[in-house]
């Protein structure tokens, strides 16, 4: 991950419903919304999705199932107690996942788009299976 703002490692579960297309879908439509007057650009490709806010802040989500993900996941389980959210999270299932959501921001200095990475976090749990750590 290339920055440190909105710092996420969403692991998926084997069990979990989470889909990058399923995301990027309901990203779309929550950013249709009329009450949203300037709609972010959502962009697909090389299975990540980026959203650029104003032309030119970038928040991204990435999908990534390679053989360091279930390594992350098997230390994380050893050495953190609470998740993101600071609750108690099943290590047994932590221990399971080989594919994950990263998530990370473009600095972000006067948290302009702190909102928009707490919905993208939102987003993320409505699946389910999954939990959540941020990387400080």
């Amino acid at each position: 991950m290339a920055n440190t703002f909105y710092s996420y490692l969403a692991f998926i579960t084997p069990a979990s419903d989470a889909n990058l297309i399923v995301l990027k879908n309901n990203l779309e439509i929550f950013y249709a919304r009329p009450a949203i007057k300037d709609k972010p650009e959502i962009v697909f490709e090389n299975n990540q999705i980026t959203i650029i806010f104003d032309g030119e802040y970038r928040l991204s989500i990435a999908f990534s199932e390679e053989e360091y993900v279930n390594e992350e996941a098997l230390e994380i389980a050893q050495q953190q107690q609470l998740d993101y959210n600071e609750n108690v999270f099943d290590k047994t299932q932590l221990e399971t996942c080989c594919k994950r959501f990263e998530v990370w921001g473009d600095d972000d200095f006067d948290m302009d788009y702190f909102n928009d990475s707490l919905f993208v976090i939102e987003a993320i749990e409505k699946f389910n299976g999954i939990i959540i750590f941020a990387i400080q």
